[in-house]
């Protein structure tokens, strides 16, 4: 339960800053700015080491795309690739989901988040990474444990692939916004 809480509680308060106008009072001195800078360049590098291994276990495990090359028998990094790699990858998810959060809660707190004086574009791109990593997390963990749902299901059953499809797809849509207005803030 814990991990819906945080997404939950980041939209809302991304939500809440938004609607009532609120923008930074002062200008952030250069210690937050380059703390800012720092927690950026982590999250970004943090969320794209989650992405590869997303990618792995997407090209092991079946999806909408194909059954994965574990039920093939040539699994990318052998039986860890289809046993032991969604740990990490769980792992990775979590650092990157808790850098995401100081780096947000930072940039609410300090800059006016969403926008910081980059635009409509980059303020739509902020919300699209925030509702990605909202989703993420939710996604993932009902994939991984379908139980929660009360379903006991295959790994290779219909709705398994499809959350594993969707969950890569938010992926890769949520972190390639992330490190596009990374890119641009920096």
């Amino acid at each position: 339960m814990r991990t819906t809480r945080l997404p939950t509680a980041l939209l809302l308060a991304a939500v809440w800053t938004s609607a009532s106008g609120a923008a930074a009072q002062e200008q952030p001195s250069e210690g937050t700015r380059a703390a800012h800078d720092v927690l950026r360049v982590s999250t970004a590098a943090s969320m794209l080491v989650t992405a590869t291994l997303g990618t792995l276990l997407a090209i092991n495990k079946p999806t909408l795309f194909g059954d994965g090359r574990c039920l093939r028998g040539d699994p990318v990094l052998g039986d860890y690739g289809c046993h032991g790699l969604s740990v990490l990858h769980g792992i990775s998810a979590v650092i990157s989901l808790v850098l995401y959060t100081a780096t947000t809660t930072l940039e609410i707190d300090q800059f006016g988040w969403p926008g910081m004086g980059h635009g409509r574009g980059y303020a739509v791109a902020n919300w699209i990474d925030l509702v990605g990593m909202s989703m993420l997390p939710i996604v993932g963990f009902v994939m991984a444990v379908p139980q929660v749902l009360g379903l006991d299901m295959a790994d290779d059953s219909l709705f398994r692939r499809l959350l594993r499809t969707v969950h890569l797809a938010v992926g890769y849509t949520t972190v390639g916004t992330f490190v596009a207005t990374t890119a641009i803030d920096l």
